[in-house]
């Protein structure tokens, strides 16, 4: 598979999960990264997630530092195992408690919701 086609796969697989494909952004205090994003928020995840080489490690979220094809290349090695292993992304509102002595700027940082990764839940007949 060319790069381009990891892109396009990227891109599709973010529609279809309701989030942005990010290649240009930016984590913890401006470090360049590649990832997904749901309002403004990269999904968290759980311990038992595989992670690549370059996660950005002082936070679990679906971010991947540094720029290109190769960190883009280990970004689309891990949207391919969260979709391998039906993950897809929810966003809840956060507990009050949790974001309210922020005020606004709570608002404006997206940190009055959770944004994670979790497995699909099997539909119940």
């Amino acid at each position: 598979m060319t790069h381009e086609e990891r892109i396009q796969w990227m891109a599709l697989w973010a529609v279809k999960n309701h989030v942005q494909l990010e290649l240009e952004g930016e984590c913890g205090i401006g470090r360049p990264c590649v990832g997904i994003t749901k309002d403004g928020n990269y999904p968290d995840y759980d311990d038992d997630v595989w992670v690549p080489e370059n996660a950005y490690h002082k936070h679990p979220c679906v971010a991947v530092l540094g720029r290109g094809e190769e960190v883009e290349t280990q970004l689309y090695d891990w949207i391919k195992w969260f979709d391998e292993n039906e993950y897809t992304v929810k966003s809840n509102p956060a507990p009050k408690e949790e974001w309210e002595h922020l005020g606004m700027l709570a608002l404006i940082m997206g940190k009055h919701l959770h944004v994670r990764m979790v497995k699909r839940q099997k539909e119940e007949s």
